[in-house]
């Protein structure tokens, strides 16, 4: 009997650690329906994951607009993360050089807009604040500094150390089928120069498909180490959806407005951006092209400033369907939801008209999205049955590799593999 204990008790620990990391705490995300447009930037650079090196130039750019005609004091606090995005035990000064926090003092006001917004912009680091260990790393912003009860918004970005290689294959040969509706990866990560002494336990690898946290996997140890290489090869836990290219629209001007839209109206002093109907994908492989892997982009046409110049327009989404999705709830997905599940971007069905529809206040320019399902038994977001799945769908992967020996307070993010 306590044999029989002592190996329950080792297995719920281990589903413990397990689940402790596929629980994240702290990401990208807007807590105020008067906040939009909430943006984590690698140099400014829309398209680029928000991960800086050290040591070098690099900076992330932090912005986010308040619908309002005055401005209000809005502060930021850094705290360390760890792999799993909840805070880690470091101190401030440990991974600070500076201060941990601030006000916002860099805003603007929108200029011939027909919605009203101030448009704020922090960045890292700064005269106040250098960051000086590697890691995942959240700001908090919030509303007269009042961090327990007036946050507003969290951003996340990372800050890596190049120690070591990551090579990633992708195929479309899994365990589930044969270049069916999945793509499988495999990783080769070279820790030469860590000087880890278990390559076994020392280092986690976090996989991101397209950006999404929902369906990102943890590796807590390789199938095998040969030498200074670590390989990941033949685990379910690396076949995901291959999916269908994103769907995307362009709103950046109200006179030569893109694909996708079927008009453009001012109703109530707003501009009312109704979509085509979409509908499903399943049988339908999207032809090769590029996308954004669900990102967006801020644009008005002619105008050298869109930050400030761009309105805000509501955009009116519709999918048709012949009847609900009776065991599963139906979302947008992409970076201009920031790829979660909530009220914010759930779709609602019609019975009268056989479609499911939202609205979403958005700022102008061009935003991929696609339509996913939530299943009340699962815990990702699946396009299989809205868009199609193909295994050749190009997608975008980020591996973050990171390194914790045994007695370490704090996960280096020592390696990073960006692949599309």
């Amino acid at each position: 009997m306590v044999v029989v204990m002592k190996r329950l008790l080792v297995i719920l620990c281990a589903v413990f650690a397990v689940n402790s990391f596929v629980t994240a705490q702290y990401r990208t995300q807007i807590y105020d329906s008067n906040i939009k447009t909430l943006q984590v930037l690698l140099n400014n650079e829309p398209l680029l994951t928000p991960i800086i090196e050290m040591n070098t130039s690099d900076e992330i750019v932090i912005s986010f607009d308040e619908l309002s005609y005055e401005a209000s004091n809005f502060y930021y606090k850094i705290v360390h993360c760890d792999a799993s995005w909840n805070e880690s035990d470091l101190v401030s000064m440990e991974y600070l050089d500076g201060f941990d926090g601030g006000m916002i003092t860099t805003y603007d006001y929108s200029v011939n807009t027909t919605v009203n917004y101030i448009h704020y912009t922090v960045r890292f680091p700064n005269e106040d604040v250098q960051l000086k260990l590697s890691g995942n790393y959240a700001v908090k912003i919030a509303r007269d500094g009042d961090f327990e009860r007036g946050v507003v918004a969290t951003a996340c970005f990372s800050v890596v150390e190049s120690l070591v290689n990551i090579d990633v294959e992708t195929s479309g040969l899994t365990t589930k089928e044969l270049n069916g509706k999945y793509q499988s990866l495999t990783l080769d990560v070279m820790v030469e120069s860590v000087g880890a002494l278990d390559k076994m336990q020392d280092f986690i690898v976090v996989v991101r498909q397209n950006g999404r946290r929902d369906s990102e996997v943890f590796l807590l140890s390789p199938t095998y180490v040969n030498g200074d290489r670590l390989r990941y090869e033949n685990r379910e836990e690396l076949e995901f959806e291959g999916g269908n290219q994103y769907r995307s629209i362009d709103f950046s001007s109200v006179h030569t407005y893109g694909g996708g839209i079927d008009h453009i109206s001012f109703e109530d002093g707003m501009y009312q951006v109704v979509l085509e109907e979409d509908e499903k994908r399943v049988g339908d492989k999207e032809a090769y092209s590029m996308d954004a892997h669900g990102a967006y982009l801020i644009n008005l046409q002619r105008s050298n400033n869109s930050e400030i110049e761009a309105d805000y327009m509501w955009v009116h989404f519709y999918y048709l369907a012949d009847a609900p999705f009776w065991d599963a709830k139906l979302y947008i997905l992409g970076d201009l939801v920031y790829n979660e599940e909530s009220e914010a971007n759930e779709m609602r069905y019609d019975m009268l008209g056989r479609f499911y529809s939202k609205s979403l206040l958005l700022k102008q320019g061009g935003y991929n999205y696609m339509y996913a399902l939530k299943s009340k038994y699962g815990r990702e977001m699946s396009v299989v049955q809205t868009e199609g799945s193909f295994w050749e769908s190009r997608n975008k992967y980020e591996v973050l590799v990171y390194y914790r020996p045994f007695g370490a307070r704090y996960e280096r993010l020592v390696g990073v593999a960006v692949v599309d």
